[in-house]
């Protein structure tokens, strides 16, 4: 195990590139991904929470995606002016979570060795999970 100092940004990155090989095989692997998957989403857990958009916007937002398909430019004028109150709320939420995603934190994670990693692997998924390969 490793202590990884870094931001929530960072480890989200690191998350998604977890993600990105957890179907590979390899047993050993798969066991490692798993484990470091399951403390990078504890980890991460209150910024999904925290970005999470309320019913009412996520309404608006499937209101104002059907304007746009059928290209009704007044009708998104007017439901924008009509949800004013509630678009500067979603945009101050997510402000917010990025504010998050660059705290600073710490967390220990199950490094991986070279000899463990499947013959599957691309150079691209490896890139993103380098600070776990010893």
């Amino acid at each position: 195990m490793i202590k990884v100092q870094s931001t929530n940004r960072n480890l989200l990155d690191l998350f998604r590139g977890l993600e990105s090989v957890k179907t590979i095989k390899g047993a050993r692997f798969a066991v490692l991904v798993g484990k470091n998957l399951k403390e990078l989403k504890h980890m991460l857990s209150p910024i999904e929470e925290a970005a999470s958009p309320s019913i009412a916007f996520q309404e608006v937002s499937i209101q104002m995606r059907d304007l746009m398909e059928a290209e009704d430019a007044d009708g998104v004028k007017t439901l924008e002016e009509e949800s004013k109150e509630l678009i500067e709320e979603r945009k101050a939420q997510m402000a917010a979570v990025e504010d998050m995603l660059d705290l600073e934190t710490s967390v220990e994670l199950h490094t991986i060795r070279e000899d463990q990693l499947p013959a599957e692997v691309t150079g691209e998924q490896i890139e993103k999970l380098l600070e776990l390969i010893v």
